[in-house]
């Protein structure tokens, strides 16, 4: 399921730090920049419909919207920066409505020890961490170029999937999104489906029954209730739905999920 992290924008911290062993993370897109080094082990990483694999001293620069996942088969272990254009202006100009052709780079010696002590440094300052950030940009600009890319409307992006986020329980369409927006039915259906390699419905699917197993897992509700709290209006859409995309019904789903509890 694809999954739209909105809160991956201006926090009130500086940045949002990760340092997980053998991480499997689901496909999914955010507003901000997400730097990735391999401490050890290979992780392979699906971004702009491409597989790359990252070892031991790669790194990786993921663009704002870039739709990606993190896969590990073995072992790996990473250090991820996820932070907001805000820091890095000069460079988010310069790569607005492009793609890294070629994401995957190795730090030069000189700049490693530098880059990697201060961005996963919690005592680092503002300003030691903007050089550093734009000193990554460097990097990976003496390995690579930027190519154009078609899904350059990234405000667009962002207000059509924060309100979907926030409104999928409710009866909502892809008429009502597009009115509220002002855009042309047509242009909005194709542009979702071009960014998001799925229909509107499907995504509107995949949050209500991502949410539904939410609920089946840590809520009391019965199915009935929670098919309606999840923006169905029949239990037997619902039912269909989640089986199209959990493979199992959700009374086994509940069932599987606390016979581990």
């Amino acid at each position: 399921m694809l999954k739209y992290e909105a809160y991956h924008f201006g926090e009130d911290t500086l940045f949002s730090n990760y340092y997980p062993i053998s991480l499997n993370y689901q496909i999914h897109l955010h507003r901000s920049f997400e730097f990735i080094f391999v401490k050890d082990g290979n992780i392979e990483v699906f971004v702009n419909n491409k597989n790359f694999t990252l070892k031991k001293n790669n790194c990786m620069l993921i663009l704002p919207y870039e739709i990606h996942s993190l896969s590990t088969k073995d072992y790996s272990e990473l250090c991820i920066c996820v932070f907001s254009p805000k820091y890095i202006k000069t460079f988010e100009n310069i790569a607005y409505g492009k793609y890294l052709e070629n994401p995957v780079f190795n730090l030069s010696n000189a700049s490693q020890s530098l880059i990697l002590d201060r961005i996963f440094n919690d005592n680092a300052n503002l300003l030691q961490m903007k050089s550093c950030l734009y000193l990554i940009c460097s990097e990976v600009m003496e390995h690579t170029q930027l190519l154009i890319s078609e899904k350059n409307d990234y405000e667009l992006i962002h207000k059509v999937l924060n309100y979907i986020q926030n409104n999928f329980t409710k009866d909502i369409s892809l008429k009502s999104i597009a009115d509220e927006f002002n855009y042309s039915y047509n242009y909005l259906s194709k542009y979702l489906n071009k960014v998001l390699g799925i229909s509107f419905v499907d995504f509107i699917n995949q949050n209500r029954i991502s949410y539904a197993s939410y609920l089946l897992t840590n809520s009391d509700d019965t199915i009935t209730d929670i098919a309606y709290k999840c923006g169905y209006s029949s239990i037997r859409s619902f039912n269909r739905n989640f089986f199209s995309i959990t493979n199992t019904t959700p009374k086994n789903y509940r069932n599987s999920k606390l016979s581990f509890t």
